[in-house]
């Protein structure tokens, strides 16, 4: 390589080097090759440090966007527990609500029920108490019927002792 003539330093008619025998031209055509290699070699290494730089890059942003859906699973579910617990105590008051309104209207039934029970009882009681005085005052009557018959009869029959006595007496 040292002892080619640089093809610039070359007369036009000098197409061979002299030392090897190689063509200029040949020669000439082969640096512009080891130029445009070493050219296309810094290319790719600069590819390569793209390409690197862009699967980093690719990386990160997987990286970030598996970060941000673990952030906004977490936040789903943050907000999902927030929405049942919310969720679980307005069916709780509801439930409590419903409860106290069903005490509520079955107390008033109750109380409906037992002051109709206890009207109905008085009632009962009462015609009872109306026929058992009805029936006390009848045979009240009838006792006194036959005890004044009894007594007229034992009145009868001491008035006619008496005038039999009194007849014996005067015997």
């Amino acid at each position: 390589d040292g002892q080619h003539l640089p093809p610039h330093a070359m007369e036009r008619t000098e197409t061979v080097c002299c030392y090897c025998g190689v063509s200029y031209l040949i020669f000439h055509e082969f640096q512009q090759l080891r130029t445009e290699l070493t050219q296309l070699e810094a290319e790719l290494q600069d590819l390569r440090e793209t390409a690197q730089k862009e699967k980093a890059q690719r990386e990160a942003l997987e990286l970030g966007r598996l970060e941000w859906e673990r952030a906004l699973r977490l936040e789903m579910q943050r907000q999902a527990g927030i929405r049942e617990r919310n969720t679980r105590e307005e069916l709780e008051e509801r439930n409590q609500n419903a409860v106290r309104a069903l005490r509520d209207e079955f107390e008033a039934e109750s109380e409906s029920t037992r002051k109709e029970v206890e009207e109905e009882r008085r009632k009962i009681y009462n015609e009872k108490e109306s026929r058992v005085r009805g029936e006390l005052e009848r045979r009240s009557d009838e006792r006194e019927k036959v005890l004044r018959d009894a007594l007229q009869k034992a009145n009868k029959n001491s008035d006619e002792l008496r005038k039999e006595l009194q007849q014996l007496e005067e015997r």
